[in-house]
C-alpha cells in the first residue's frame, strides 16, 4: 500500500514535470505566434493610417476649370470674447487676415467694417480703397481690451479686381492668453455676394 502511494506520488510528480515541460515549450511558441500576429495587425493598421496623397477623381480636370472671381462681399465671424464656467467671459484678441492668393494680379479692398453682436457698426477700417499686390497680405486688429464686438461680432469685407483673380483667403484669428489657459482658433469668410468670371 505504501509502495502504491509512493508510486502514485511519483507518477503525479512526473505528470506535473511533463506539464511544466510542455508549458515551458508551448508558452514561448504562443508568445512568438502572438507577436507575429500583432506585428501583422500593426502593419495593417499603419498602412490604413498612412498618408495618401489625394487622387484626381475627375480625369482631365485642371486648375483652368476653377471659377475665379472678380469681386466679393464676404462675412467673417469674429469673437471678441467667449464664455466658459457658467457664463464667465474670456477676452480675445482678433486679427482679420486678408491674403491675396493670386501670384500675378492685384485686388482692391473697398470696405472692411467691424460689427458688434447686435449688428451695429463698431468701426470702419478703411477711409478709401486699399490695393493688395500679388500675394500680399494685410491684417486688421481688434485688441483684447476692446469689448465692443462681443461674442457675435463680425466683419464685412468687400473686394474687387480689374480682371479675374483667384479668391483671396479671408479669415479671423482669435487668440486669448491668461495664467490658466490659452486659446486660439480661426473662422473663415463666407461669401455673401460674388462676381464670378467664367
Amino acid at each position: 500500500m505504501a509502495r502504491n502511494d509512493s508510486q502514485q506520488q511519483q507518477d503525479t510528480g512526473n505528470k506535473t514535470r511533463n506539464y511544466q515541460l510542455v508549458l515551458s515549450i508551448m508558452a514561448p511558441i504562443a508568445v512568438l505566434l502572438l507577436t507575429i500576429y500583432l506585428g501583422n495587425e500593426f502593419r495593417v493598421l499603419e498602412n490604413q493610417l498612412r498618408y495618401m496623397p489625394p487622387v484626381n477623381q475627375q480625369p482631365g480636370g485642371s486648375i483652368d476649370d476653377i471659377d475665379i472671381a472678380e469681386g466679393q462681399t464676404v462675412y467673417v465671424p469674429a469673437y471678441s470674447h467667449i464664455y466658459s464656467r457658467g457664463g464667465e467671459p474670456h477676452l480675445l484678441e482678433v486679427t482679420l487676415s486678408i491674403r491675396n492668393t493670386d501670384p500675378e494680379r492685384a485686388i482692391r479692398l473697398a470696405e472692411v467694417r467691424y460689427f458688434n453682436t447686435r449688428g451695429q457698426l463698431v468701426k470702419n477700417y478703411l477711409d478709401g480703397v486699399l490695393e493688395l499686390g500679388p500675394l500680399e497680405t494685410v491684417e486688421f486688429l481688434v485688441e483684447a481690451q476692446d469689448k465692443q464686438g462681443g461674442s457675435g461680432a463680425n466683419f464685412i469685407v468687400t473686394w474687387d479686381a480689374d480682371e479675374p483673380v483667384y479668391e483671396p483667403i479671408i479669415e479671423a484669428i482669435m487668440i486669448g492668453l491668461s495664467k490658466e489657459y490659452s486659446i486660439s482658433f480661426i473662422t473663415p469668410a463666407r461669401a455673401l455676394a460674388s462676381r464670378i468670371a467664367k
